[in-house]
């Protein structure tokens, strides 16, 4: 007896949800498939087999003739909503598609499933959970809708709800179709994984956040994905405290990188626990860091960031201003564009110094270097001192001053990493430039600095006031030049420790 062939994707979905808001329109089914299959097959450079009941009755009522069909696919998409759950109809061919996956090739590849959740409409989880299968429990989802911060009113992703729910769509379908390219290259090669999937360039533990930074997380989680990179946890966080910690913890043992995306919202508590997930997620990523140095950790948050919470305002100041918080990891209050585009390159940089040559690293490490690190203001005022410290047999790292934001951040990361001793100028800045300056050199082990700095001073230059004058500080030595000229005195014992 002939088999028909395979379908690709089956999408389960309730009638109801097909229906659309207006009678000349499409509906929201019927519309989901087409786009779907189009942004499949731009992905694949063939058009998928994609099948679903029509449902021409306009009932979800069971039919045995089609339940072959469903069974018969690679991949299946359930479109969850309020009615997909009281349907019966609906429920068992989730749970028929389920049993025969189960116990054929396996519900999962590797570590993706096989059935996929779309939620429609949000709907009551702790009941629905009791007549859905328990892998559903554990896995992440697209949600097609999003909360109004400050009504509350859920607004799903569709044109009818202007152009943000229209653009939302479309990026949410993206995402959805990548996974099932993804998903249907491994199946169709006979569920053996290729290089890339084996291999990933960097794997990177993507903090889960509250509801308002949910579309910033999946945007960086897309863009990730696009260039190869591995990103965790795949999975819902389960909801008490010492099942959160053995998941993360198991996480971040595999990570290379660890991103936490902090906003005004605090979020949910574990049960029995004391803090929230973001702030849980922060201390276990801290404490692997503290175990193993080569995890570099990056806090992203907008730039004057403020929450009407207390207990979220107190973690956002702890992340500024205590070190112990913030733990080896590199802070940036800025636009999300340069935030990714900074984990981006660290992620490129690190990458071309495991492959370059255990010669090449001698190379650069052949003579004593310090980081001359000084103001624009001050970059004629320098030149002096740096000729200075040139002559005396060192090699002189000196701020990127030109090009991009991120280009100009990456490049001082990269000097505070490979330097020997950093020589901080302070002329016409401020104390508070210089303040910053001496706490991005606490973080340099986030950065991936591996031995402490030879040697750190501030030298205080002219101009003069009162206060600079008396400037002290226990996190560097602080030489001062007394008259117009350098005093080669002042800076031996600096340079003693550079050469030693």
């Amino acid at each position: 007896m002939d088999h028909a062939p395979m379908n690709d994707l089956f999408i389960s979905y309730a009638h109801l949800d097909d229906q659309s808001l207006e009678e000349d329109q499409k509906g929201w089914i019927s519309k989901f498939h087409r786009v779907l299959e189009v942004k499949i097959s731009q992905l694949m450079g063939e058009q998928p087999t994609i099948w679903r009941d029509l449902k021409l009755g306009g009932n979800d009522v069971f039919d045995d003739k089609i339940v072959q069909e469903f069974k018969q696919a690679r991949v299946m998409i359930s479109v969850l909503s309020p009615r997909y759950v009281k349907s019966e109809w609906c429920r068992k061919e989730l749970n028929e598609y389920y049993d025969s996956a189960n116990h054929g090739e396996g519900v999962k590849v590797g570590d993706k499933s096989r059935i996929i959740k779309v939620i429609k409409t949000p709907f009551d989880s702790g009941e629905a959970m009791q007549m859905l299968p328990k892998l559903f429990e554990g896995l992440l989802g697209f949600e097609f809708y999003e909360t109004d911060p400050d009504s509350g009113r859920i607004i799903e992703f569709d044109e009818a709800f202007g152009a943000k729910a229209k653009q939302n769509y479309y990026s949410r379908i993206y995402d959805l179709a990548s996974e099932v390219a993804d998903l249907l290259k491994i199946l169709r090669s006979g569920g053996k994984l290729s290089p890339a999937f084996q291999e990933p360039e960097a794997t990177i533990y993507l903090a889960t956040c509250t509801s308002d930074l949910q579309p910033v997380r999946e945007k960086l989680s897309r863009e990730f994905k696009e260039r190869g990179y591995k990103v965790l946890p795949d999975q819902v966080l389960p909801s008490e405290f010492g099942e959160v910690k053995e998941m993360v913890s198991n996480h971040l043992r595999d990570c290379d990188y660890a991103i936490h995306i902090v906003g005004k919202r605090y979020g949910l508590i574990p049960e029995d626990a004391q803090h929230s997930l973001a702030e849980i997620q922060n201390e276990l990523s801290a404490s692997e860091k503290a175990k193993r140095p080569s995890l570099s950790r990056f806090v992203w948050m907008e730039r004057g960031l403020m929450s009407e919470d207390m207990r979220q305002q107190q973690f956002i100041q702890n992340l500024q201003e205590k070190a112990e918080i913030l733990a080896g990891a590199e802070l940036i209050e800025d636009s999300l564009d340069v935030f990714r585009d900074c984990v981006i390159q660290t992620i490129k940089e690190r990458k071309q110094n495991e492959v370059s040559s255990p010669d090449s690293q001698q190379i650069s490490k052949a003579n004593n270097s310090v980081y001359l690190i000084y103001d624009p203001i001050d970059e004629e005022s320098v030149c002096e001192l740096e000729d200075f410290l040139f002559d005396e047999g060192l090699e002189v790292m000196i701020p990127t001053l030109e090009g991009d934001e991120a280009l100009v951040k990456n490049a001082h990361i990269e000097k505070m990493i490979h330097c020997d001793g950093v020589l901080v100028f302070y002329g016409q800045s401020d104390r508070s430039w210089v303040d910053m300056k001496l706490m991005n050199l606490m973080k340099a082990p986030g950065y991936g600095r591996t031995e402490p700095f030879k040697a750190t001073a501030v030298y205080l230059a002219p101009p003069f006031e009162k206060r600079k004058g008396r400037y002290r500080t226990h996190q560097a030595v602080v030489i001062k030049q007394e008259g117009e000229k350098i005093d080669p005195s002042s800076l031996a014992s600096f340079i003693a420790a550079l050469k030693n």
